[in-house]
């Protein structure tokens, strides 16, 4: 008898979806997913658009593709993929840009931002699980800043580095340099 399929136990097949159906509509000629776009070819700064796919090595892409549906009763003992650090190296130094939408983790005294989370989809390390680290970016603007609304999208501008981040939200194996903040409109 087959199971019935309910994406409320299929987090991570609704991240991979995410990935697919939710990069901004703003897009003009996007490349596939998983692609990867030439550098020089993208701006004549180096910078580019950056896939959210392209941070994952190809064996943690394959192990999240084969993942049983998750069990949010808390009982399911978690594949390893979803707490994969294991990271890019080419990805270490790509300036570009990255769509994907914001979670604050730290604010100063005027509540404007001073940590924060870029994630590939709204709702992630809201819900458990919450990404795996590979699939997480950290950010430390240098200046603090006041963002929208949490569903608010946004293109993230600056440079992709690898480094882990651990706090009591959740692990991140890339940091991004923040240049600047592009609002996406519909």
């Amino acid at each position: 008898m087959p199971r019935s399929f309910s994406l409320r136990f299929a987090p991570a097949l609704l991240a991979l979806l995410g990935f697919a159906l939710l990069m901004p509509l703003a897009r003009a000629a996007e490349p596939a997913i998983g692609t990867r776009p030439d550098v020089s070819a993208a701006d004549p700064g180096g910078a580019r658009e950056i896939d959210w796919l392209e941070l994952l090595p190809p064996e943690d892409l394959e192990a999240l593709m084969a993942m049983p549906e998750i069990d949010h009763t808390g009982e399911m003992v978690m594949p390893e993929v979803m707490s994969s650090t294991r990271t890019v190296a080419r990805m270490n130094g790509v300036r570009g840009r990255i769509p994907g939408y914001l979670v604050p983790i730290a604010f100063n005294e005027e509540q404007q931002v001073t940590e924060m989370f870029l994630v590939p989809f709204f709702g992630a390390c809201i819900h458990v699980p919450p990404p795996p680290p590979n699939q997480l970016v950290f950010i430390r603007p240098e200046n603090p800043i006041e963002l929208g609304n949490l569903w608010d999208a946004y293109w993230v501008h600056g440079t992709l580095r690898i480094d882990l981040t651990e706090n009591a939200m959740a692990t991140s194996a890339y940091t991004l340099e923040l240049e600047r903040l592009e609002l996406i409109e519909e």
